[in-house]
């Protein structure tokens, strides 16, 4: 698993470390620099590891060098530094030390690693365990979906859930199943199999959900039709954005196999309360399964809904979920606080801004003046 991420006049950052845990949450208010450790985490990752990367790829689009050095930088240093422990402890670093090494690679950042290490990354995430990236911008409802070309990446299911159709036909052709005491199974009376997972984890978002899939390999596309609250089966675009934009991350969280990586951009968009609850207590029982998450999310009820899994769950351990809170300052690179959620699911500190603007309107409602 990753359990660091250092960054040196990367975008908002002229200096900081993120501590990586099993379940690591990135929120605050819109731009202050939420998703910058996982653009830092993507770009690697985007290019499979190899010696050069860019930093525009399917993950993630920074732009030029330019854009993405921090202007609080005192000095021609940029760094991204990931810290593993797969099989062993090892550290790999991308980025350049002076002025001449930027001019010469533009938009690309030199690997400074090992082959070997090289090679068990991509093993670990791209083959054997699974690795999922799913941005904030999802495909919405589609009749159909054309199919993936990207056979380096296994049940790849696109940074948009593009290839979500495809992936859930193989799943039904192959049959796939969870360990018996596998976290993620919703009801283990009904069994391992990952489909009747998926239709059960979908139910909790929208009551009697259940799917078709199919692929023609002719045409190169996949298919599905939706079915919920008893309605006949139909077309995606009939069932309206929070199915569509779900699926894919329901379908990452269960797929992905222990040491494996999910990252999710706002997992609660087009989402009822009680669906982003639901869905922050599979997150949380995904990291509990061994599956490492990271997320970027805007939604208290998603943060609930991992703390009372916290509160749920006998073998959950204070600091396998921790929460960064991230703020801005006017001409000041940005902040992070950390907060850990404890075994009850309490957090460690509350500060000021953090998910705390229902309580302000309750008072003003209360109080009839603005607070």
């Amino acid at each position: 698993m990753i359990t660091k991420i250092e960054l040196i006049n990367f975008k908002c950052y002229e200096k900081r470390s993120f501590d990586i845990s099993n379940l690591t949450i990135f929120c605050g208010n819109n731009s202050v620099g939420k998703s910058t450790a996982i653009q830092a985490l993507a770009v690697p990752f985007q290019s499979n590891f190899v010696e050069k990367v860019l930093l525009n790829g399917e993950l993630v689009s920074l732009g030029t060098i330019s854009d993405v050095l921090s202007h609080h930088s005192k000095s021609s240093t940029l760094r991204i530094s990931l810290e593993f422990d797969i099989k062993k402890k090892f550290k790999c670093t991308w980025g350049f030390d002076d002025e001449n090494e930027q001019s010469l690679l533009r938009n690309h950042l030199n690997k400074k690693s090992h082959e070997t290490e090289s090679q068990l990354l991509s093993d670990n995430y791209f083959k054997n365990n699974r690795f999922q990236f799913l941005q904030a911008e999802r495909f919405g409802p589609r009749s159909y979906l054309e199919n993936s070309h990207n056979e380096s990446i296994s049940s790849w299911l696109g940074s948009k859930g593009e290839y979500v159709y495809e992936v859930i036909t193989e799943i039904d052709k192959s049959g796939l199943r969870l360990d018996n005491n596998d976290k993620r199974l919703l009801k283990k009376d009904e069994g391992p199999s990952v489909r009747r997972n998926i239709i059960n984890w979908m139910s909790e978002i929208s009551p009697g959900f259940n799917f078709e899939s199919d692929t023609v390999s002719e045409a190169g596309i996949s298919h599905a039709q939706f079915q919920a609250y008893g309605s006949k089966k139909t077309t995606p675009p009939n069932m309206g954005f929070g199915l569509s934009y779900s699926l894919s991350i329901v379908c990452a969280l269960l797929i992905t196999k222990p040491g494996g990586l999910v990252v999710i951009e706002n997992p609660e968009a087009h989402l009822h309360p009680r669906g982003q609850s639901y869905l922050g207590r599979l997150i949380a029982r995904a990291a509990l399964a061994g599956v490492q998450v990271i997320i970027e999310t805007h939604s208290d009820h998603l943060l609930n809904g991992i703390r009372v899994a916290a509160r749920l769950e006998n073998d959950y351990e204070e600091g396998l979920f921790k929460v960064y809170f991230v703020s801005g300052e006017y001409n000041k690179e940005s902040t992070a606080e950390e907060i850990n959620i404890g075994t009850k699911g309490e957090l460690s500190m509350w500060p000021k801004g953090f998910f705390d603007q229902q309580a302000i309107d309750v008072k003003t409602l209360m109080k009839g003046v603005e607070i």
